[in-house]
């Protein structure tokens, strides 16, 4: 674990970057980032630390980096797939998980595609950052119109088009309920029923 942001990575061989934001101290003024080198993509990093999460331990940093990741915690499936894992372990979850993909999607989170992943680079550091000072606000206000106090109190053009959360409950895909109990509802003829 460095301080100081590192230049490059110790691989050998063109490489990509990018970094996440996993913690930050207003009253320090700092930022704690994770700085990622990798010879794919970030897409690819993501994908290899989700296949090695299925299949085998990530590292202390590997985990920190996961849990930070934006695709990870707000992809429906794989956010599923880990509260099922804290419920009925990884090993079952896996198997559940792989056989639905399979069906549902066409491709599944297979050991094979882990394996597959073992020869890409990726190196992750975490560096701290100054953040940028806030404004201090006076509690001057140029007029009572820049706070809204004239605006009109109708309703907006907008809400018609609000969207309540239950509204389409039908029409998402229940990966929670999948994994950890285990029912599809119906099935195309000539399929088995579930793993």
């Amino acid at each position: 674990m460095s301080i100081a942001r590192p230049g490059k990575p110790r691989f050998k061989g063109p490489f990509k970057s990018f970094s996440v934001a996993v913690q930050s101290n207003r009253e320090k003024g700092t930022e704690s980032r994770l700085i990622v080198y990798s010879q794919g993509s970030r897409s690819k990093v993501i994908e290899f630390l989700w296949l090695k999460f299925l299949w085998d331990e990530l590292s202390k940093q590997e985990f920190e980096l996961f849990l930070a990741l934006p695709e990870i915690l707000n992809s429906e499936m794989k956010f599923a797939t880990l509260r099922a894992v804290l419920l009925m372990g990884k090993k079952k979850v896996r198997q559940r998980l792989n056989w639905y993909e399979d069906l549902i999607l066409g491709e599944s989170s297979s050991r094979k595609r882990y394996l597959g992943f073992l020869r890409l680079d990726v190196e992750i550091y975490e560096f701290q950052r100054s953040l940028p000072k806030v404004p201090k606000f006076s509690g001057w206000i140029r007029s009572s119109s820049s706070v809204g106090s004239k605006k009109p109190r109708g309703s907006s053009f907008l809400e018609p088009l609000a969207i309540l959360e239950n509204d389409y409950e039908d029409e998402i895909f229940d990966w929670y309920n999948l994994l950890t109990v285990g029912e599809i509802g119906q099935f195309p003829s000539g399929t088995q029923k579930s793993p």
